[in-house]
């Protein structure tokens, strides 16, 4: 007779239990990767704010020069228009030299 077959169960294969534990390992390297990223992500803003508050304190002092030069660019322009205007040519040497034409005649008021 023939020496009877055990009917019991096969050792279970390494891959057959490891595949039915693959979609916890799945979910729970989906949740570290998304972790680290978000980590990643507010170390990176949190680093970048006293950046742009720096960035932003500086913009508004090159600004406030530039301001400054435009208003005096205006005045130099206007004093150089007026210099070498021929029109107010006369009148720019009358100022600055205190010439007089031979048709003028000084005026002096006394009390």
């Amino acid at each position: 007779m023939p020496a009877q077959r055990r009917r019991g169960r096969r050792p279970a294969q390494p891959w057959r239990r490891l595949a039915r534990h693959t979609p916890v390992f799945e979910l729970s390297a989906r949740l570290g990767v998304n972790c680290f990223l978000g980590l990643v992500a507010g170390v990176s803003l949190v680093r970048l704010v006293p950046y742009l508050q720096t960035q932003v304190q500086q913009l508004e002092t090159v600004r406030h020069e530039l301001d400054q030069a435009e208003v005096t660019h205006a005045r130099l322009r206007a004093d150089f228009d007026r210099y070498f205007d021929p029109t107010q040519a006369g009148r720019v040497i009358q100022e600055q030299t205190g010439y007089r034409t031979k048709s003028e005649r000084q005026v002096v008021w006394t009390d």
